[in-house]
């Protein structure tokens, strides 16, 4: 446990002695006819307490412990002395004489928030803290589970926007803070364990770039954890909080506690939970119009007789299932403590054959030596997974095209019942029975069962952390992390898949092995100049090293088999060269020093300095592999500096600024040539550039803390504003010099925004308790330059193709711009049409629309009655707009609502010109719908409003009467997730992202549905 000397700066002035009588003698007083009594103050981990005040009742009498948690204290026998500490219940014993005396004091998880764990893991006073920060406690995490907990913050934490991707179950999550800042890097957080950075990995479920028809995935880093081993989370949303973590924090810091043992009892709890999940919505479809012709692909053929009844859609999809089983053991005295927790989860998703198998491991041990001077703290987890049959997105490795696709009235059980069917003339080989022949949709069940993908990984996290106190101001502390993932990815296509998507005709057979291993080592010195009257000085100094390295082998790519449907690498054919492929070069190494000092006065006004500097070897063969930033920060607590109403219990306000930067993608500054298979060299196309910077973020904070009618009414406000400079932005250099691609440094792009929370406890008494929260937060992203030599040319994050979108950065646009084709209209603002009725498609791409929410807001309530409690979360997100394809190739094809109500109607109605200048009020369906729709289709009526409310979550629980039983505790809730939907325009879930990525947001290319989710779960405490 980190002893960081400034927890006792954050003590409320009715918890700090007041000495003022008697004659003082060193860090207590010289009381008449009184015993001198030495003791320890330590938490229920055995760990000792700096700063908790210890007093005589009803006296000035009073101390302080050391960083060691010692004190001296003059009583008399039958004094009563008082412990008390920020986040601690306090306590009271009658003196009866001890010379010494050995008191344990617990957390009150009421008031765990007024004691905060900020960046490297230091715990610090909520008041002494000079940015916002936001904590979420474990309980609140583990009350509706999910796969990936990041989901269970949802809604929660204002300023924090969380997309899930739609890649089945386990799949990562995008999490962005306080909006996009970098063009071509992560815009995701560093999270971090205990004060240890770890690494950012994808989920398992497919590699970047979707190779297995999954998405491209940037990775959350904890998608595989286990919440029931976490104690809370705290979010650093801006510069200022996160700047001790320097370049690696830039996109902010989720920084989790975990659980660790206690002393004094053995403690044993178990957690079991059941959740069955089912499609949250379904498409439109019509049910009067069937098949084009016999064989076609499509549905623009006559009325039927009688309407579909075949809800192919329904049928499909399965209820999923989630089972996850947790316990952990706790136990120990003051000299060790000891935890220990296994999880388990199995999941089956709402599409057949896509299943989760997860077992986590962690063991903790907490050992204090040397009469508490030494502290060692070893944590190592260990995490394996298998995914099987990730959902696919967009248009291949997908089954919901062909499934959506389908032409109405056509029996599709069998195609169902034989995807596959003989094929003579290769000995009975099995290929493909499908109606269309076409590589934008493929049998559903082919897919399922002859395109089968695998990822199983295995992770191992260890960290140990050693604490040695120096002296009573002093304490140094050193910490190593090695975070290590092995991933093998596979991807099977038997023969008879589309010759599209395979090569050959026999199959094909694609693994991927990587090894992701992070080390990260620091040493920190903690201080507390010894000061007498109102100046407080305390700080750290300390270095770091973080080591990234990624190896890993690729078989089989592009390559197809020798012998049919046999998938081992050996049978992978190739043609003079290799099957096995090395994968680019991925290493990485930053080093650090860094420091931090923090002032106080009187305990309420506080000044915060950090500098950090960072030697990056992705800057390496330039002069910038050094860059430092620096922050600052104030605030003041004006409710303890003059008095205020007596309504007003706590006001605080604060501001700060602070700089970070960001090194450049790796291996860019001196570009190197490398070898090829078969011994081929491949030059480097890449122009060198010595002269390339990190990008540096600019960021400013301001807000306020009140707290009203005796800590009731809670009210927080920050407002942001950060740009960031210097962004890495390819180009095309001089034909003359035999490069074509270079890199530069320019660009400012701007984000400011709002964060506010309002907490209210409605109702407090010894029987019925309410507390409801709102949390609200907006952000505006500008993009105010990119490249000065090219100042219009836009930026693409993902290329259109053949598609019907892109996302594209442009000066004086936002990051998440939609770009797709519009109507061209006439200059009276009608739509032109071709002498067939068809709406013209120019194919030139401009701005259709942004999707981030102009607005998140959020309502948590919870309520307690006796042995009942009930939480539920509403949330949404306002504005914005989204791209459905889905919706696109539903209407050329015939088989949505929109295109059967305009059959019935006579045609699309419409306000067009022809060529000649002629209007046009209603076009044929079929020529409207094929015109304007298709994969690279007109965007701009597919557009629809990201606008979304749901109730997020649900949980309903009882507390067991248990007496006199070996069972402590019992609790039983029912739970459920996303289980309605208030407010929804779009035809799917915009809240969804086909990528974890910078790319794709807003952009619906048949991704998978929402599900909703119903359940119980049983909490046993021994």
């Amino acid at each position: 446990m980190l002893l960081v000397p400034c927890i006792a700066f954050g003590a409320n002035s009715h918890q700090r002695a007041s000495v003022a009588t008697g004659t003082k003698t060193g860090t207590s007083l010289t009381v008449p006819n009184a015993t001198a009594i030495k003791g320890v103050v330590k938490d229920e981990t055995g760990a000792p307490l700096a700063g908790v005040t210890v007093a005589i009742k009803g006296t000035t009498i009073g101390t302080q412990t050391d960083v060691n948690g010692a004190f001296t204290l003059n009583a008399k026998p039958g004094d009563i002395i008082t412990i008390s500490y920020i986040g601690y219940i306090g306590k009271q014993i009658t003196y009866a004489g001890e010379t010494t005396l050995n008191i344990t004091i617990t957390s009150d998880t009421k008031s765990l928030n007024e004691v905060v764990v900020t960046a490297l893991g230091v715990k610090r006073s909520e008041k002494s803290l000079v940015y916002a920060n936001q904590v979420v406690g474990g309980d609140q995490l583990n009350n509706v589970k999910s796969d990936n907990l990041m989901n269970a913050l949802n809604g929660k934490v204002a300023g924090v926007d969380i997309s899930p991707s739609s890649s089945g179950v386990g799949g990562s999550v995008k999490v962005i803070l306080r909006g996009s800042k970098s063009i071509t890097g992560t815009n995701q957080p560093l999270y971090v364990i205990d004060g240890v950075p770890i690494t950012n990995t994808s989920n398992g479920n497919g590699q970047p770039g979707g190779t297995y028809g999954g998405s491209p995935d940037g990775g959350d880093g904890i998608s595989n954890l286990n919440p029931d081993d976490i104690e809370s989370v705290t979010v650093l949303e801006g510069a200022a909080s996160a700047a001790l973590y320097g370049s690696q924090a830039a996109n902010g810091v989720i920084l989790i506690t975990t659980k660790k043992g206690k002393s004094g009892k053995a403690e044993i709890n178990i957690a079991s939970s059941y959740t069955s999940d089912a499609i949250s919505y379904k498409p439109q479809f019509q049910d009067e119009y069937g098949q084009t012709a016999a064989g076609a692909n499509q549905s623009w053929g006559p009325k039927l007789s009688s309407p579909a009844t075949a809800d192919n859609v329904g049928d499909y999809f399965q209820h999923g299932n989630n089972f996850t089983n947790s316990i952990n053991f706790s136990a120990g005295n003051e000299m060790a403590t000891s935890y220990f927790s296994y999880a388990n989860t199995t999941a089956d998703g709402v599409q057949p054959t896509n299943s989760l198998k997860r077992n986590n491991f962690t063991f903790r041990e907490v050992g204090h030596f040397l009469n508490n001077k030494l502290t060692v703290d070893v944590t190592q987890s260990y995490i394996n997974q298998k995914v099987i049959n990730t959902p696919g997105e967009g248009f291949y490795f997908n089954t919901l095209p062909g499934l959506y696709l389908f032409p109405v009235g056509v029996n599709i059980a069998p195609y169902k019942n034989n995807y596959g069917v003989p094929d003579a003339g290769r000995n009975g080989l099995l290929t493909q029975n499908w109606i269309a022949n076409e590589d934008v949709q493929q049998n559903p069940w082919w897919i399922l069962y002859k395109n089968p993908n695998y990822g199983v990984r295995d992770r191992s996290l260890t960290n140990a952390i050693v604490t040695y106190t120096v002296a009573d101001w002093f304490n140094i502390q050193a910490r190593g992390n090695l975070d290590r993932v092995i991933d093998n990815d596979e991807q099977d296509l038997f023969a008879g898949t589309n010759p599209v998507l395979t090569p050959g005709l026999n199959g094909s057979y694609q693994r991927i092995e990587t090894t992701l291993t992070q080390i990260y080592g620091d040493v920190i010195g903690n201080f507390k100049i010894p000061l007498k009257g109102a100046f407080k000085i305390d700080g750290l100094v300390g270095g770091s090293i973080t080591d990234d390295n990624t190896i890993g082998t690729s078989f089989g790519s592009g390559l197809g088999l020798f012998i049919p449907n046999v998938f081992i690498q050996q049978n992978v054919a190739t043609s003079g060269g290799s099957n096995v492929s090395t994968l680019p070069r991925d290493h990485n190494q930053v080093q650090s020093l860094f420091g931090s000092v923090n002032f106080s006065y009187k305990n309420w006004a506080y000044l915060t300095v950090t500098e950090r500097n960072d030697w990056s070897s992705a800057l390496a063969f330039t002069s910038n592999e050094s860059y430092s930033y620096p922050s600052v920060g104030l605030s003041f607590i004006v409710s303890d500096m003059v008095k205020l109403p007596q309504f007003i219990t706590y006001a605080k306000v604060r501001g700060s600024y602070a700089e970070v930067a960001t090194p450049v993608s790796q291996y860019i500054t001196n570009p190197i040539n490398y070898l090829g298979s078969a011994g081929s060299v491949n030059f480097n196309s890449v122009e060198p550039n010595p002269e390339l910077k990190p990008t540096d973020t600019k960021s400013w904070e301001a807000g306020t803390d009140l707290r009203f009618l005796d800590n009731r009414l809670t009210f927080n406000f920050t407002w942001y504003k950060s740009n960031s400079y210097n962004q890495f932005i390819q180009y095309t250099p001089a034909a003359s010099t035999g490069y074509s691609v270079g890199y530069l440094n320019a660009g400012n792009i701007q984000n400011t925004g709002l964060e506010v929370r309002l907490g209210y406890d409605m109702v407090k008494s010894t029987a019925f308790n309410w507390n409801t929260a709102f949390n609200y937060s907006n952000n505006k992203n500008k993009i105010i330059e990119l490249n000065p030599a090219a100042p219009t040319a836009p930026i693409e994050l993902t290329g259109a193709g053949a598609n019907a979108y892109e996302s594209v950065l442009q000066q004086g646009g936002s990051y998440g711009d939609i770009w797709g084709v519009k109507y061209e209209r006439s200059p009276t603002g009608q739509i032109e049409v071709g002498t067939n009725g068809a709406p013209i498609n120019s194919g030139k791409f401009e701005k259709v629309g942004n999707a981030n929410p102009n607005f998140q807001l959020g309502w948590d309530n919870t309520f307690s009655y006796k042995k009942f409690s009930l939480e539920f979360l509403v949330d949404g997100k306002f504005g914005g707009q989204v791209l459905s394809m889905t919706q696109m190739l539903m209407d050329s094809y015939g088989v949505s609502v929109a295109s059967g109500q305009a059959r019935d109607a006579g045609g699309v109605t419409v306000n067009a010109v022809d060529p000649s200048g002629k209007a046009v009020t209603k076009v044929d369906a079929e020529t409207w719908y094929a015109g304007q729709g298709g994969r690279s289709g007109i965007a701009e009526p597919y557009m629809y409003s990201a606008t979304v409310v749901r109730l997020r979550s649900a949980s309903l629980g009882y507390s067991l009467p248990i007496s006199n039983s070996w069972i402590k505790s019992a609790r039983l809730s029912l739970i459920g997730s996303n289980l309605i939907y208030f407010y929804k325009k779009a035809p799917y879930d915009p809240e969804i992202t086909m990528s974890t990525a910078n790319g794709l947001a807003g952009v619906d290319v048949f991704n998978q549905p929402t599900t909703r989710r119903f359940g119980a779960q049983l909490n046993l405490s021994f």
